[in-house]
């Protein structure tokens, strides 16, 4: 795929890198990549991926704990969890096996070292008062909620939870 060799799969994690000292830019990876996952950087004039913060997951001088990639530190919503997916014991392992966690694009059988959860259903809690159909923009300006830009219907609904 890479004809400097400068995008690599590391044999140890199989997180995949671009060594920037060899990329020449020349953007075959990115053609290649069935993931959308490489972006050109104009400034640097190389190709730049997602490492998973391989800098701070194996950095023995932090604590284990934080030993974590920054998206998924920083997800507000908790929707991204990180762990060893070789070790059939590890919290990961058992979440990816409880929810029924999938490869993305399987059929190419590049096997990637993450996986995708399905959507989780929704609970209503006891109480739960339904939500009120029309968004709030619209009611204070007593607009027919459909009469809206959709975006802003959206952005309203988002924003009203």
């Amino acid at each position: 795929m890479c004809p400097t060799g400068a995008s690599y799969k590391r044999a140890e994690d199989g997180i995949v890198l671009v060594d920037e000292d060899k990329c020449i830019g020349c953007k075959l990876c990115s053609w290649a990549c069935p993931y959308g996952a490489r972006e050109y950087s104009e400034v640097e004039g190389v190709m730049k991926k997602c490492t998973l913060c391989v800098d701070r997951i194996y950095n023995q001088s932090i604590p284990e704990v934080s030993r974590q990639p920054a998206c998924v530190q920083a997800c507000p919503t908790r929707a991204r969890h990180f762990g060893d997916l070789g070790d059939p014991t590890s919290a990961v392992s058992l979440l990816v096996a409880e929810r029924g966690g999938v490869d993305l694009m399987p059929s190419l059988g590049y096997a990637p070292v993450n996986k995708y959860l399905p959507q989780r259903a929704r609970r209503a809690a006891e109480g739960d008062v339904p939500a009120d159909p029309m968004p709030a923009v619209a009611r204070d300006a007593a607009l027919d909620p459909a009469q809206l830009n959709p975006l802003l219907r959206w952005l309203d609904r988002a924003l009203s939870r």
